[in-house]
């Protein structure tokens, strides 16, 4: 069964006195912050002044109940910074960021040393584990250079169950991008998201008994069949505003594209959602 809620394309204005009473067994401030965090969604514009929520109309109490509902599970809250409400191809989730997975492991081992790192082309890395312990050495060549490339990432946690390393180099990451259901976060924040592919990563691997439900729920915002599925072709599908869009991105790549049906199925998923937008208007 999918975590994330499908919109239902009927217009909807949210009743938030209705929101809060539904989650009136939850921590009030916490609560609050999460209504704030949706008026924001609801009224933000974009430098057009157009809303740059359109989905939020369709949004409903009920299922914003049950984003946050499920979340909760982990004692953690959706609170428009380390957990947030992500859109794409006519469903709303629950999107973690680093932040919230270190939180998570916080709960359960507030002793937790995490140290999160980008790696840049011109810097020194080396790692070795020796008894149990994680003993690394990271050398950044040009800290203030504005124009660096990623070339991997690392994340090391020590808590009272051990010492853990993960890494990830170029390629790697680089498939973890081409699951990811919406592109244009990556293309804003790709720092912060080679940072989450790596914790995620670690927790998969070392403290899946903890994070099990996050991992679920974060699950949703990919599709991992399309690992062979190339970003840039992903991004055009969901920048696509007309059918005829879709139609001159499945001309250009069609004969390219390493993985066809994981191509075919953006592109359905995105068309499906363009005639659902057409006849809601």
């Amino acid at each position: 069964m999918e975590i994330a809620t499908k919109l239902n394309y009927n217009q909807n204005q949210m009743n938030y006195e209705a929101l809060k009473k539904l989650l009136s067994e939850y921590n009030k401030n916490e609560v609050n912050v999460f209504l704030e965090y949706l008026k924001k969604l609801e009224t933000e514009k974009n430098k057009q002044g157009r809303l740059q929520n359109p989905w939020f109309s369709k949004f409903t109490e009920k299922q914003a109940y049950n984003l946050y509902s499920k979340v909760a599970i982990d004692d953690l809250y959706i609170d428009g910074n380390t957990i947030t409400l992500q859109y794409s191809y006519g469903s709303v989730n629950a999107n973690y960021n680093y932040q919230a997975y270190k939180n998570k492991l916080l709960k359960i081992y507030p002793e937790s040393l995490f140290d999160l790192q980008n790696v840049f082309e011109g810097d020194s890395f080396k790692f070795q584990k020796k008894n149990g312990q994680v003993i690394y050495t990271h050398n950044i060549n040009n800290p203030f250079a504005t124009e660096k490339d990623i070339i991997g990432c690392y994340c090391i946690i020590k808590n009272k169950r051990g010492e853990f390393i993960e890494t990830l180099n170029k390629t790697e990451i680089q498939k973890m991008r081409n699951v990811a259901k919406t592109q244009n976060v990556w293309n804003t924040w790709y720092g912060e998201m080679t940072l989450k592919s790596v914790i995620k990563r670690a927790c998969k691997r070392h403290f899946n008994d903890v994070t099990t439900n996050i991992e679920k729920i974060d699950n949703e915002n990919y599709e991992l069949e399309n690992v062979s599925l190339d970003s840039k072709i992903q991004q055009e599908i969901e920048k696509a505003e007309t059918l005829d869009d879709l139609t001159a991105i499945y001309n250009t790549y069609h004969d390219d594209v390493d993985d066809e049906p994981a191509f075919i199925s953006t592109l359905t998923s995105r068309r499906l959602e363009l005639k659902n937008q057409a006849n809601d208007s």
